[in-house]
């Protein structure tokens, strides 16, 4: 066998130096570093970022903090409750009676023989209280009676129509009247007086209150 030449041994120390200078290992597939020796394994797939919605952030990007939960009762209002009643008893017809005082229908006939009476009046203030005049009955007495809340409500509506108060100051006469039986109504309303000569005469708005002043006396005052 050939001895090896003092070149080759030079040439093979050397070689063996060169591959173990810095101290560092190499591992497969990876980066070498010189001044650790460690290795850094190349990271596969994407890195996710840290979310800041929310609570606090963990390193893998998942947010612990709890969210608003908005499975739970809104905080806006109920608007399905009932309003504000702000026209007062009756509004529900679409009839303001707020302003509402008095409203009076006046009966007579004549002529009238001394000994008898011949004139009546029923009276409904805003306040509920009916007042009666019965026709026919000598001395003018005057029964006053409460109305219950239903008939008052009923009431109101009619007597505070607007299209009454338009009839009622329109021209005069409304209608022909005999000359020997005589009505009127009058309505007053924020302290103006509407009134006229209603004798038989068939205007709607007269009819309606006409029929519910004569029902109260009937059921109150009978």
């Amino acid at each position: 066998m050939p001895r090896p030449s003092l070149c080759s041994l030079l040439l093979l120390s050397v070689a063996l130096a060169c591959g173990t200078e810095g101290g560092g290992t190499t591992d497969s597939g990876g980066a070498t570093d010189g001044a650790t020796g460690t290795t850094s394994t190349p990271t596969s797939g994407a890195t996710t970022s840290p979310v800041t919605t929310g609570g606090s952030t963990d390193t893998g990007g998942s947010t612990s903090g709890s969210s608003g939960d908005t499975s739970g009762t809104s905080s806006t209002s109920d608007t399905s409750g009932t309003s504000g009643d702000t026209t007062g008893v009756g509004s529900t017809t679409g009839v303001d009676v707020a302003g509402f005082e008095r409203f009076t229908m006046t009966m007579a006939a004549g002529p009238c023989p001394p000994d008898l009476d011949c004139d009546g009046f029923i009276e409904v203030l805003g306040s509920g209280l009916l007042r009666v005049e019965p026709f026919g009955e000598i001395g003018d007495p005057v029964t006053e009676a409460m109305l219950a809340p239903e008939d008052l409500a009923a009431a109101l509506p009619v007597f505070a129509d607007p299209s009454l108060r338009a009839v009622l100051d329109g021209p005069e006469p409304l209608c022909n009247p005999p000359t020997d039986i005589f009505e009127s109504m009058t309505v007053v309303v924020d302290g103006v007086s509407h009134d006229a000569t209603t004798t038989f005469c068939d205007q709607p708005p007269l009819v309606a209150a006409r029929m519910m002043a004569t029902t109260l006396r009937d059921k109150y005052v009978p």
